[in-house]
């Protein structure tokens, strides 16, 4: 038996495009007014054709698109099919007002699919790196209620949430690195550039120098003939770290660290639990069955401890432990979520709820990010600024010994 593309009429007068097997085109005619359906076109799909679909799509199976660039393509789909554009319509206009070429190239693959009849849960769910679970699962859910331009609302609306979060975050990180880059490169010109240059005044004096002006003069030294070195050594060590860190015990034992550490315990948990109560939110209201909704939010959560911990929550709810208990006994899940989760499966309002607690959790978030960034800054200027102090006075502390031996 061989594939055919067919285009027919339904008994509305709605073209109808879909792939089918049979063993020769008069075949498939048949069988589609057995069907009811007037066919209009039937041709055999080569195996060429075939090949040529299948190696494009393998290549951008593995193409990545960005939260912000996955919002707007959502926000779109939404609002087309919400003004009554079929699927197929959409992802055509869709594609059309796509700018980037890989995602124009993985909207367009979607598009075939779905004119070759498959569901678009289905073509998405062949694009994992594009579409995370979350995506694929909640419009399986969508299709499967008739609710689909719903879904894909909720989802353009947690996608831009998501993006706001994430754009948050690196705000406020970005602040107190560049500070710490500034400040650190005012110390290496200081040691490095500075201080040899003083030195030399002082080289004639038959005078011991004070211990912290030799201290500073070795360091300059130091950074003088092996600063290359150092770089190199530095870089290394970032990148060193970096793939340690990525290493299961290692990280482990960091993502361990962060959960014991005053002050970032509650940072790491805030983002981890807003990230998870929103999408369980999302997905239990798109309709999606809380289990599948649970093991999807695993992925979303950064911290390999907190993972564990909801997916040692999921085993225990699929064995019957109601969700509030099993997120309870871990110890690891805010209070507030706990006891909202409780409160929306005795209410039958778990989605709801988990909205509510997602949106608290969130703004928690930022006021504490916004008390980090403005106590940080003034703390790195102050340390950076006792440091180049101390390198001044270094310098000066031998002056003030010759002003000291003329007045003499």
């Amino acid at each position: 038996m061989g594939a055919f593309e067919y285009q027919a009429l339904d008994a509305k007068g709605k073209t109808v495009k879909n792939i089918t097997t049979g063993d020769h085109a008069k075949q498939v005619r048949a069988e589609l007014r057995a069907q009811g359906l007037v066919p209009l076109e039937v041709k055999a799909v080569s195996d060429n054709a075939v090949s040529k679909s299948d190696k494009r799509g393998r290549a951008n199976s593995r193409v990545k698109i960005k939260v912000n660039d996955l919002s707007i393509i959502t926000r779109q789909l939404a609002t087309l099919l919400e003004s009554g554009m079929t699927v197929e319509e959409t992802l055509s206009a869709v594609v059309k007002q796509s700018e980037g070429h890989k995602i124009k190239s993985v909207m367009s693959d979607i598009r075939s699919l779905v004119t070759e009849g498959h569901s678009l849960s289905d073509a998405v769910s062949k694009y994992p790196n594009s579409f995370p679970e979350i995506y694929r699962a909640s419009i399986s859910a969508g299709e499967q209620s008739g609710t689909l331009d719903n879904v894909l609302d909720r989802l353009a609306d947690y996608l831009e949430d998501s993006h706001a979060m994430q754009q948050k975050i690196t705000q406020a990180i970005v602040y107190p690195i560049f500070l710490f880059f500034v400040c650190a490169a005012i110390l290496v010109i200081l040691i490095a550039v500075v201080v040899p240059k003083v030195v030399t005044v002082y080289e004639d004096i038959n005078q011991e120098l004070p211990g912290l002006t030799q201290l500073v003069i070795k360091l300059s030294e130091i950074m003088t003939s092996y600063g290359a070195i150092m770089a190199v050594g530095l870089v290394a060590l970032i990148f060193g770290c970096r793939y340690v860190f990525s290493q299961t015990g290692p990280k482990i034992w960091l993502h361990t660290l962060y959960l014991n550490t005053v002050g970032l315990r509650k940072m790491v948990q805030n983002v981890d639990t807003a990230r998870m109560a929103r999408t369980l939110s999302i997905m239990v209201g798109s309709g999606v069955p809380i289990l599948s909704s649970m093991r999807a939010s695993e992925g979303v959560r950064s911290n390999v401890v907190l993972q564990s911990d909801l997916h040692l929550a999921t085993e225990e709810v699929a064995q019957g432990v109601p969700i509030g208990r099993a997120l309870e006994r871990s110890g690891n899940f805010p209070p507030l979520l706990v006891h909202m989760v409780t409160s929306g499966e005795n209410s039958g309002r778990l989605g709801h709820m988990l909205e509510k607690a997602a949106t608290a959790t969130e703004n928690e978030m930022q006021t504490r990010v916004g008390m980090m960034v403005s106590l940080l800054g003034p703390l790195m200027i102050l340390i950076m600024g006792s440091l180049v102090l101390v390198i001044i006075l270094a310098i000066l502390m031998p002056m003030f010994q010759l002003n000291e031996l003329i007045d003499i």
